[in-house]
């Protein structure tokens, strides 16, 4: 009993996480597949996909906890970083659609949401941000040293090319002209609140080298302070439009020599819809060869990333214990974008955009040797929002006062393989389309889905079935009540923002987007009623 009871104490001390302050550093992949990472791969992965070689993700993830049922709050990029860094649904701060493509914008996520970046900083972390923003332009206000960051070196929209050469020169020469540019993608990157100087890169040097390069100086001139340091790393990468080093790409086929063999000829492309469709063989042809570069391109861009993850570890890895005791967590913000974008989410169903699983079910790991001590797999679900409470409890702080959570404290859970939330409690995506509201509720195993306005709920074992391929609805025992309970939830939880409307809509056109009639005149698409309903009873 002595011993028994020894064990336990040691694995339940071994649990105790709160306060600890390891680094942390998030790594945040852009439209990264589900099936695109080796360590997320399962054996029956089909190799006429194109399997992208990850070994320094991998390698990282075969000593830490593999989640596979993580998922973003949203299947866009805007909305599911407004979650991550808020901690709260986008919907509840009306940023349920993506920042309009602008750089001088004047919106961004409300100043009065503390972000947990905020948090941490003044609980004595150092904090840095690099890449990709997207959540606010307007300096002094939406900007990441506005929001409790020391440091930013990326850009503030959501996107860039990834070449100095496609943009900066032209940004220049427009400047102060009748048409000085304005989109997000085409200005120069961004340290603190200025532009880089225009000589600090060459025209090819490559974006998410420049931001591993910066990163890896930060790491260096943190690495001996006292204080810890969190760093948010969110690349690019493989997000449109699909550049890489040519050299990369030559290098990518000499060390794959199959690749673009095999996804020229996977029925996956062969048979696909877009194929299909095309009116002639010679245009089926040629957008067979389009799908074949794109998924040669996007996998280099992944492979590319992956050095560039390697390159971090390696500069942890100088200073004696640092690497031991950072806590690395990394994933994506939404699910691929298939076919034309490159991305495969085998064995999903869908892709970004979508409130299927392929949308927001994204690939995740968690790698702190000082914790973590062997590779563990965690099947429950997560959520991006469960990283808000998460570091905040790990940095030995607290929630602000008054400050509305609703993700869950998972570290001492995932280690000891626990169920972070209570039996059939339940995680919400929500998409407002053409109309009316797309909707996925999510309850290990379970997943409920409805798309359409006169969709039904449909029922999915997502453990049994990731492709979500069979609606048990009809057949599954106990489907009525399951799917009732989970509508049940979902109700609560639209109830509490069903009268908030969006701050903003993305790509306005024409006389504005043409989701603004419906929110602001009509009320179709806030009338949460006619979503919530059960149409197949």
């Amino acid at each position: 009993m002595v011993f028994v009871a020894a064990v336990f104490m040691a694995g339940f001390a071994r649990a105790q996480t709160k306060g600890s302050r390891p680094n942390i550093i998030v790594i945040l992949a852009d439209d990264l597949g589900y099936g695109d990472v080796g360590f997320n791969r399962e054996a029956n992965f089909p190799e006429d996909r194109g399997i992208i070689p990850t070994p320094h993700l991998d390698k990282l993830a075969a000593n830490g906890v593999v989640c596979k049922n993580a998922h973003v709050v949203h299947p866009f990029c805007g909305p599911s970083r407004a979650g991550l860094l808020t901690g709260v649904y986008p919907h509840r701060i009306g940023a349920q659609y993506n920042l309009p493509n602008e750089i001088r914008s004047e919106i961004g996520i409300p100043a009065g949401e503390t972000f947990f970046s905020k948090v941490l900083q003044n609980h004595k972390y150092s904090t840095a941000a690099f890449g990709k923003w997207h959540l606010g332009t307007k300096e002094g206000v939406y900007q990441p040293l506005d929001r409790g960051f020391d440091y930013f070196f990326g850009f503030l929209g959501g996107g860039k090319n990834y070449f100095e050469k496609e943009y900066e020169a032209a940004f220049y020469r427009r400047l102060g002209t009748k048409s000085p540019v304005l989109n997000e993608y085409q200005d120069p990157l961004q340290r603190n609140r200025a532009y880089i100087s225009r000589d600090e890169f060459n025209d090819d040097a490559y974006l998410t080298d420049v931001l591993t390069n910066d990163a890896i100086a930060y790491i260096a001139a943190k690495s001996k302070e006292k204080d810890p340091f969190f760093m948010y790393m969110a690349y690019n990468a493989p997000h449109t439009p699909l550049q890489a080093p040519a050299n990369e790409i030559s290098q990518f086929k000499k060390d794959n020599p199959n690749f673009e063999n095999l996804v020229r000829n996977s029925k996956y492309i062969t048979e696909s819809a877009p194929v299909q469709k095309a009116k002639s063989e010679e245009k089926r042809k040629e957008l067979i060869e389009k799908f074949v570069s794109a998924r040669v391109t996007y996998a280099t861009m992944v492979a590319n990333l992956d050095t560039n993850v390697g390159k971090l570890v390696a500069e942890l890895k100088k200073e004696e214990g640092l690497f031991e005791n950072t806590l690395i967590v990394f994933f994506s913000d939404n699910g691929g974008y298939t076919y034309s974008k490159g991305a495969v989410n085998y064995p999903l169903y869908a892709l970004k955009g979508s409130v299927f699983d392929g949308g927001h079910k994204v690939p995740m790991f968690m790698h702190w040797p000082t914790k973590i001590k062997k590779k563990q797999v965690y099947n429950y679900e997560i959520s991006a929002l469960d990283l808000y409470p998460t570091f905040v409890d790990l940095a030995g702080a607290k929630i602000p006062k008054g400050k509305k959570i609703d993700g869950k404290n998972f570290m001492d859970a995932i280690i000891s393989g626990k169920d972070t939330r209570k039996a059939g409690e339940a995680i919400f995506i929500l998409r407002p389309q053409n109309g009316f509201h797309n909707g996925a509720v999510i309850s290990y195993p379970w997943t409920i889905v409805k798309t359409g306005g006169n969709g039904k709920w449909q029922l999915f074992n997502t453990v049994k079935d990731p492709g979500q391929t069979k609606d048990l609805s009809a057949s599954a025992q106990g489907a009525d009540k399951i799917i009732a309970d989970l509508q049940k939830q979902t109700v609560a939880w639209t109830n509490e923002f069903k009268d908030v409307k969006p701050a903003w809509f993305d790509h306005e056109r024409g006389d504005g987007h043409p989701h603004r009639k419906l929110w602001y005149e009509t009320g179709v698409l806030p009338n949460f009623e006619k979503f919530l309903s059960l149409q197949n009873k």
